[in-house]
């Protein structure tokens, strides 16, 4: 355990590692240096090897590793870390993510309120190429520093901490997946709110290629529209199917707006546009055969 034997964690953090060794082991560091690391309890799910078991052996083994099947998916990582930790609160992150020095921290300062789902900002490591500015803007750009300190509609799945008694009892509704978004809308159905703490910050470092930025979206976008349309009525359906054509004109003009209302990133905003519409015109086209035909293959691919 990342604690010692007999005590419980105050937090957990449950790292979904769907990618490469360095990115992974970029991440944990940074939890290693947090403030009262110690005091820390790290579960790490991975679904590749890579070397993966035996770094984190070596390199961090304080750390709970569990070794999962190649085909399991980031949803899937979460709820098995969920699974395991026993913190007071349970935080969620990525291996794709850097967490600033202060985030453990500054989770733990925030649930001092009467929050029970604390999510923090998303800043952008992977900088250097313009299509990984647009994978950043369209995951993470509402999230993206500055925010202000409040109640929310939305929280970042790489960056959300939850109080355990919110979680108890619920885990037979994301032992499929922890779907942030779905999670969320359940929990607000029960008086739940979202708070934003600004200042527990991560940093996305991950670098796509074209094609894969393209295809994430689309398994993304038809994953969604596949659970958001579950148990809807035909009329329902049928409204969002009509919707969908909509979208690669909305989605790009809603995110633009986002960032320069924010007077952040702008320049790399204009330079990125056109990848931008691009992901979210596939976007928009797997959410379109996701209200007509389902998920397809798409829920197991979203990594």
């Amino acid at each position: 355990m990342s604690v010692n034997e007999g005590s419980k964690a105050k937090l957990s953090v449950v790292v979904a590692a769907s990618h490469d060794t360095s990115s992974l082991e970029r991440c944990l560091l940074s939890l290693q240096e947090q403030r009262n690391s110690a005091s820390l309890e790290v579960i790490v799910a991975t679904n590749f090897d890579d070397g993966a078991a035996e770094m984190i052996r070596s390199r961090f083994p304080r750390f709970v590793h569990l070794d999962l099947p190649a085909d399991t998916t980031v949803p899937e990582l979460r709820s098995h870390g969920i699974a395991h930790a026993s913190g007071e609160v349970v935080a969620i992150t990525e291996d794709n993510c850097i967490a600033d020095q202060e985030w453990c921290s500054e989770i733990g300062k925030a649930h001092e309120l009467s929050y029970s789902i604390i999510g923090g900002s998303v800043d952008n490591a992977a900088s250097s190429r313009h299509i990984d500015w647009a994978v950043y803007f369209y995951e993470y750009g509402k999230y993206m520093p500055p925010n202000r300190a409040g109640v929310v509609s939305a929280l970042p799945g790489n960056n959300v901490s939850y109080k355990r008694s919110v979680l108890d009892g619920m885990q037979e509704s994301f032992q499929g997946g922890f779907y942030e978004t779905f999670v969320h809308q359940r929990l607000a159905k029960t008086g739940q709110k979202l708070y934003m703490a600004p200042s527990a910050i991560v940093r996305h470092c991950r670098s796509y290629s074209f094609n894969e930025a393209v295809a994430q979206c689309y398994h993304h976008g038809r994953s969604f529209a596949a659970m958001r349309a579950a148990g809807a009525t035909a009329l329902r359906r049928a409204a969002l199917v009509l919707g969908s054509p909509l979208l690669p004109v909305l989605l790009p003009s809603r995110i633009a707006a986002g960032v320069v209302k924010k007077r952040r990133h702008v320049g790399q905003l204009l330079l990125c546009l056109p990848q931008l519409v691009v992901l979210m015109t596939s976007w928009s086209w797997g959410e379109f055969l996701g209200y007509l035909r389902g998920a397809g293959d798409s829920a197991r691919r979203w990594k």
